[in-house]
């Protein structure tokens, strides 16, 4: 898979501002919108609203919706439910 640098420059605007949203928004769901990147993030009670919002807001540009929380959870997926088995 190739890199993306747009979800790259997200990412890493998120990391440079996690320890900040921490203190008001842990737990809450950021919205972070390309062109907007250093502009203050918005943020969600869930991630359906904010995923809504960024289609609403972002009009045509890339955005991301992450977690705030201390460290990112990971989310592992057998590998027997990704291969077919018919």
């Amino acid at each position: 898979m190739v890199p993306d640098p747009v979800i790259e420059r997200l990412e890493a605007a998120f990391e440079r501002r996690r320890a900040k949203m921490l203190k008001d928004h842990e737990g809450e769901w950021a919205l972070m919108i390309y062109r907007r990147v250093s502009e203050p993030t918005s943020f969600f009670d869930t991630q359906s609203e904010a995923v809504r919002a960024g289609f609403r807001r972002a009009r045509g540009q890339r955005f991301l919706v992450k977690q705030v929380l201390q460290q990112d959870r990971e989310i592992f997926i057998p590998w027997l439910q990704l291969v077919d088995q018919s």
